[in-house]
């Protein structure tokens, strides 16, 4: 059985342990997790209810402590095979990349030759702020030790932006 990225993520975190769709919610807010999954409030509920309709999840009834009924899902034994497959799949080859930004770089002849070059420096500030705040990422996961795993997803946009950094400096150095 073959599962989407979206139903990988939410399997991935109940491999961590049981939990309750609001102490996913706040996993997925926390970890950021909304900038490189396809994980929204609605499709929480909604992908739970799905993956244990597939028997990858089962769910148990608790009482909070503000005596409330709430479910707990944990991960099946199925669910556990199914993540792992899909992680082997995940990883079997690099994914082909579709940034919107493409479109305005294709096109970009469109406009003249100064708007173009201010456009990319703007661009490229708007790089070298991510990559700020992705180092500043980084150090608060490595503050809170965080798995080498979660902090490298940080690492790894700090890498592609400063590859794209090193990207605009060429493009405009050849519109130049």
């Amino acid at each position: 059985m073959s599962v989407t990225s979206a139903e990988a993520a939410l399997l991935g975190l109940l491999c961590e342990g049981d939990k309750h769709p609001y102490q996913i919610e706040k996993d997925v807010q926390f970890r950021d997790m909304r900038f490189w999954t396809e994980l929204s409030t609605s499709t929480i509920y909604k992908t739970l209810v799905r993956l244990e309709k597939m028997d990858l999840l089962e769910s148990v009834t608790e009482i909070s402590e503000q005596n409330r009924a709430r479910k707990v899902y944990r991960i099946t034994p199925e669910g556990r095979e199914d993540f792992q497959d899909a992680l082997r799949e995940l990883l079997r080859e690099p994914e082909h990349l579709r940034w919107q930004a493409d479109v305005a770089f294709y096109n970009l002849g469109a406009l003249e030759t100064s708007e173009q070059l201010e456009l990319l420096s703007s661009y490229k500030t708007a790089l070298e702020k991510a990559v700020t705040e992705f180092r500043e990422l980084e150090k608060f996961m490595l503050d809170m030790q965080c798995p080498v795993q979660h902090v490298s997803i940080a690492r790894r946009w700090t890498f592609l932006a400063e590859g794209e950094i090193r990207w605009v400096d060429d493009f405009i150095g050849r519109l130049q």
